[in-house]
């Protein structure tokens, strides 16, 4: 690759900086894609576990409303991002904690 000679020293180092923004840039794409996708496999994991629970739920005297889906399972995956936060996690626990002190 030629370095054209008309450009400055600021040039040369925009150009320099550029470029490594472009491969950073390039590598985050990849860590997001990598990280979608082991967010839909945690989120299927996650969704088939809530519909077990609901069906071992009746047997065991546990009322079926007492193991809700966080959010409403229509939404999808998209509506776990908006809502996995501290309050997700608070709720999930406190959903646990409600449950085992249920089970026979």
């Amino acid at each position: 690759m030629a370095i054209d000679t008309s450009l400055t020293t600021p040039q040369l180092q925009a150009a320099s900086e550029f470029k490594r923004c472009l491969r950073e840039r390039l590598r985050h794409a990849r860590e997001v894609a990598a990280l979608r996708a082991r967010f839909a496999t945690a989120v299927e994991d996650y969704e088939r576990v809530v519909r077990m629970m609901q069906v071992l739920a009746p047997p065991l005297g546990i009322d079926e409303s007492e193991v809700l889906h966080p959010t409403n399972p229509k939404w999808g995956a998209a509506a776990l991002v908006g809502y996995a936060d501290g309050h997700f996690l608070k709720k999930e626990q406190d959903a646990i904690d409600r449950l085992l002190h249920q089970l026979p």
